[in-house]
């Protein structure tokens, strides 16, 4: 039988988990301070497409969370990483209140779509917009 290892990190999810909404989990607070104080790092990650990493981070603190920016992993942020490793020029159909994670990154004659929950960019210009590009791509 294989010894037993040491808890090195635990990866949190956060809507749910910590939070709902702007509420709390009833001993979110208290779990997460024990995890720390076992000497266990502690990283936060959230599939969210709907706000920017800085508006989710201000939230949680709000709600008592002793968080960093630098300890949430963001679908988002994953996304940034990938565009930024394929140097992507991406269309962005995002709500506004997330465009600031891409903010520096060129989406000038787009060359790929990224897509969040963004009920306000599913209308037919945007769609058009990236079915056409899209649809460029496969026929050239």
């Amino acid at each position: 039988m294989a010894g037993r290892r040491a808890l090195k990190a635990v990866l949190i999810d956060l809507s749910g988990t910590l939070h709902i909404e702007d509420t709390a989990v009833p001993g979110a607070q208290d779990a997460l301070n024990r995890l720390r104080q076992a000497s266990v790092a502690v990283k936060f990650v959230t599939n969210t497409t709907k706000e920017s990493k800085r508006n989710l981070l201000e939230r949680l603190q709000r709600l008592n969370f002793d968080l960093q920016e630098k300890d949430i992993f963001t679908s988002l942020s994953a996304a940034r990483c990938l565009l930024e490793q394929k140097q992507l020029r991406p269309l962005l159909l995002v709500e506004d209140n997330a465009l600031e994670d891409f903010t520096g990154i060129d989406t000038s004659e787009p060359n790929a779509v990224v897509i969040g929950l963004a009920p306000d960019q599913f209308n037919y210009q945007t769609l058009n917009r990236a079915f056409r590009w899209g649809n460029s791509r496969f026929t050239s």
